[in-house]
């Protein structure tokens, strides 16, 4: 899944689960290691974090596409770990932020969570994202006794 503004973008991949050998625990079952890149007005980090379980990555999924069709139900998309965290600006803008151990490197503790972030248009990137991140979970189905959003 790639969201990009000028010069920032924002890369996301599933790697795996976390407990990869865990599959009937609700939570431990569906935690996901996510893979970032990122680049913020021109400088690069990584990260490389449990911080999304696969129904929370379906919600953003099914939010972002909210954002291109209609108002979506909350005004952000957020997280039981609030490493990532996306807010509609606007009908015209979306932010994506990054908190905790997806934060880049010379972020300092006492940073407000939305400090490090880029604002990217509303559009058919989205839906892209969401078709690509649809497609990765393919992969990583929801376990556990969940069930898909």
């Amino acid at each position: 899944m790639l969201l990009s503004a000028e010069d920032s973008w924002f890369k996301l991949t599933i790697a795996d689960y976390q407990f990869h050998n865990d599959t009937h625990d609700k939570w431990d079952s569906n935690w996901l290691i996510i893979d970032g890149s990122v680049r913020l007005a021109g400088r690069d980090w990584r990260f490389r974090e449990p911080c999304l379980t696969n129904f929370e990555a379906y919600d953003l999924a099914a939010w972002l596409e909210d954002c291109v069709y209609k108002e979506p139900d909350k005004p952000y998309c957020s997280f039981t770990e609030p490493n990532l965290q996306f807010d509609l600006v606007d009908k015209r803008t979306i932010r994506v932020s990054f908190a905790l151990e997806s934060a880049p490197p010379w972020a300092n503790q006492a940073d407000d969570w939305r400090k490090h972030g880029f604002n990217f248009s509303n559009g058919s990137e989205l839906l892209k994202a969401a078709e690509d991140l649809r497609h990765q979970l393919q992969h990583f189905p929801v376990r556990g006794g969940q069930t898909q959003v």
